[in-house]
């Protein structure tokens, strides 16, 4: 019998699951900030080093947002608790390691979806984002995110598939904090746009092995970035 390993747990990740299940059952509102962290601490009797990592890592998921006034829900998350599977997936105790296993597997099948299946309509959609993020890329890095997300929504809606889009949808909502974190340096922006280019060419011209293979490429890039960011795992 093949023996599963027992994923170990800290005080900080149980606090993470409880503060979870507050948003989750409305207890703290989007937007809403939360209590101190004095209190948060009495309230899970644990000490305030614990309660700081466990915000930390909150934030990284975007979950909460930092303020000067203190540590708010984000009020842009309602997706996530109003879709069930983004909500079953927040509840459970996930790494961006797997989260990134998981986004492997849907975009890679994604990419050779849509390079058999787009649209000139869907084409377009990507040209559109490509060039957002073009311009973008020396002038907002917040816009260059958002055309960056669109590109890869028109890549998964040109996959024609509602269930690999629904799961799509999921797992980029959890990665979004990590994703705007990715985009700090012009060069790791050229690099994304690079990547981005590559995959839609290869959509364009209907070659499913390369949109799979930059795709694949794209994402081992994204989450090595990520590795080096030591503080958003």
């Amino acid at each position: 019998m093949k023996i599963i390993p027992i994923k170990r747990t800290t005080l900080a990740d149980e606090v993470v699951e409880q503060i979870k299940r507050m948003i989750v059952d409305g207890e703290v509102k989007r937007g809403e900030k939360l209590p101190a962290e004095r209190e948060l601490a009495e309230r899970f009797s644990v000490g305030r080093p614990t309660i700081r990592e466990a915000l930390k890592a909150l934030v990284a998921l975007g979950i909460l947002t930092r303020k000067r006034e203190g540590t708010f829900v984000n009020s842009d998350i309602s997706s996530l608790f109003t879709d069930p599977l983004t909500q079953k997936l927040i509840l459970q105790r996930i790494s961006f390691k797997e989260l990134f296993e998981v986004r492997k597997l849907l975009e890679v099948k994604i990419a050779a979806l849509a390079a058999e299946r787009a649209t000139e309509e869907d084409i377009e959609r990507m040209r559109n984002a490509l060039k957002e993020m073009d311009d973008m890329m020396t002038n907002d890095e917040h816009k260059f995110v958002a055309a960056d997300i669109a590109f890869h929504e028109a890549v998964a809606e040109a996959a024609q598939n509602e269930i690999l889009f629904e799961l799509f949808t999921a797992v980029r909502h959890l990665l979004l904090e990590a994703q705007k974190a990715v985009v700090k340096s012009p060069i790791i922006m050229q690099n994304s746009l690079k990547y981005h280019k590559q995959i839609f060419e290869a959509i364009k011209y209907q070659d499913v092995a390369e949109a799979e293979k930059v795709m694949s490429a794209h994402i081992d890039d994204v989450e090595k970035t990520l590795k080096g960011l030591k503080e958003m795992y």
